[in-house]
């Protein structure tokens, strides 16, 4: 009976699907014009952009006119012209590297952000005030640094935020005069938004370095053309060694001296204050994931010698969830990283799980369904325990814990059916449900696989049903349904883990075939 409504409604819901998916569709290509507007909103038109120009012109010419009578036809040439030059970089640098959209994308766990965010401003105003209290350069400031940091740990959104408030702080405690806060302020936020363009590019504790050097050298041709083009009087060659390092001292010799200094004053805060912070906030970091993904991590050393099979399927799935990551904008280094340890509770008796066998005789077989189902679904609170014990990230673990949702354990479901020796419910991971779109890529990779795995004389047919029928499996249970993950995303993944594991099966085949 209940089989007879199944395959009535089957033809129905299918349609409602493609007409979702359709709708999904429509309303994708209307954000991506909305997203098109949007940056040309942020790149100014001719009139709008020379409408801004021109204020800032006027003004800088009325405070000229008013404040500074005596000042020379010359040193207004040089003021305008070093303005000029800063709208330009500023266009470039900001408008070219960052949109709206991608920054609002990175909005994420604002709590644990928010609370980093303001343990960086407290620690670099702790710093700025010791350097003004002692009359130390300004080129002295280790900004690069403390903008690294908060690269690092906060990424491009809080980056810029960040930025913005320490113009303000720095101006305000900093410098009385106004023209030089305005001055010194612009190659801050300069020098900032090019640092946060780098750091994302940093994968390991010698990168940061390389990124330090490359900003330090930013910040000395903004810190030349500043105290050249803008007018003021500067030393050129004439400097006071015994003064070099004081605010009053202007020469380009000590403009380089102090950068130089103040790069190497920034990777050490960079070093100390990295660690501790994202041990403390429990911040998973791209350096960090890096080190997890280090095979000769004693976790992944223990999975390889112990459960090899498990290793092998783990390396797989992280490959898999790499690349659907990329396909999706998402992390697809935190998506790899995990892989890697999503199955290390098999650890703790890995002969009854299927991959690390190497003999015939089923394990499991020999007891009852309730106690093989007890071992397989208590891999997932073994795997926690274990990432417990050897202190990986919150982050991580979390995804440990929801790589199963609550689904049910369907190739042992399927055995012990027909016979009627067990519920259904017995056989549910305790979940949670995955909550973010990386720890569903996981569970949907690390599915397919196992399911692709057992296939007999695979080809890409058998994979291609395979895969879709294992993410409409998930789907209809209701695994999806805490992520933000939408259907279009579902084909998506669908396609990329289709092609993927045909190359990886099908191709193997058809050699050994040949």
């Amino acid at each position: 009976m209940f089989r007879k409504i199944v395959v009535k409604l089957k033809p129905i819901l299918l349609e409602l699907l493609k007409k979702i998916e359709q709708l999904e569709q429509t309303l994708s290509f209307q954000q991506r014009i909305k997203v098109r507007k949007l940056k040309i909103i942020e790149l100014p038109e001719k009139i709008v952009f020379f409408a801004f120009i021109l204020v800032l012109y006027v003004s800088l010419l009325i405070k000229i006119l008013l404040l500074e009578k005596d000042i020379s036809l010359v040193n207004i040439f040089f003021r305008f012209l070093g303005l000029t030059i800063f709208l330009y970089l500023i266009c470039n640098v900001v408008i070219k590297n960052f949109s709206l959209k991608t920054l609002l994308e990175q909005n994420k766990d604002y709590r644990k952000n928010f609370v980093i965010f303001w343990t960086l401003v407290i620690l670099n105003t702790v710093i700025m005030l010791l350097y003004l209290i002692n009359n130390l350069n300004f080129y002295l400031l280790p900004t690069t640094g403390i903008i690294v940091l908060a690269g690092i740990l906060l990424g491009r959104f809080y980056g810029v935020l960040f930025s913005l408030v320490n113009i303000f702080i720095m101006g305000f405690f900093y410098y009385k005069d106004g023209a030089k806060i305005y001055l010194y302020m612009s190659v801050y936020f300069i020098v900032s938004i090019y640092a946060l363009t780098l750091t994302e590019k940093i994968y390991s504790r010698k990168d940061i370095f390389k990124i330090i050097l490359k900003t330090v050298t930013l910040n000395f041709a903004l810190s030349f053309l500043l105290e050249i083009l803008i007018g003021y009087n500067i030393n050129i060659f004439n400097f006071n060694i015994n003064q070099i390092f004081l605010e009053n001292e202007k020469s380009i010799f000590s403009i380089l001296i102090n950068n130089i200094l103040g790069g190497f004053i920034s990777f050490y805060i960079v070093s100390i204050f990295l660690s501790p912070f994202e041990n403390i906030y429990q911040k998973v970091t791209n350096i960090k994931l890096v080190e997890l993904s280090d095979f000769n991590n004693p976790l992944l050393k223990r999975l390889m010698s112990e459960a090899p099979g498990t290793y092998h399927h783990s390396i797989t799935v992280a490959t898999l969830a790499e690349n659907v990551a990329l396909k999706l904008g998402q992390n697809s280094l935190l998506c790899r990283t995990t892989s890697l340890y999503h199955d290390i509770g098999k650890l703790i008796k890995p002969e009854y799980f299927i991959e690390n066998r190497s003999f015939l005789k089923n394990q499991d077989r020999e007891i009852n369904p309730s106690l093989s189902a007890l071992i397989i679904i208590n891999h997932v609170k073994e795997g926690v325990k274990l990432a417990h014990e050897y202190k990986l990230d919150r982050e991580i673990i979390d995804i440990i814990e929801q790589h199963h949702g609550n689904s049910v354990i369907y190739g042992l479901y399927d055995k012990e059916l027909e016979l009627n020796l067990i519920d259904k419910e017995l056989l549910r991971y305790p979940g949670p449900k995955p909550q973010s779109k990386e720890a569903a890529i996981i569970m949907i990779c690390d599915s397919c696989e196992a399911a692709c795995r057992s296939i007999k004389l695979p080809d890409a047919q058998k994979i291609k049903q395979t895969v879709e029928s294992v993410i409409n499996t998930k789907f209809v249970d209701g695994q999806f349904d805490e992520t933000p993950l939408t259907l279009r995303d579902l084909y998506i993944i669908s396609n990329v883990v289709t092609q993927m594991l045909i190359s990886l099966y099908h191709v193997r085949i058809r050699q050994k075939e040949s």
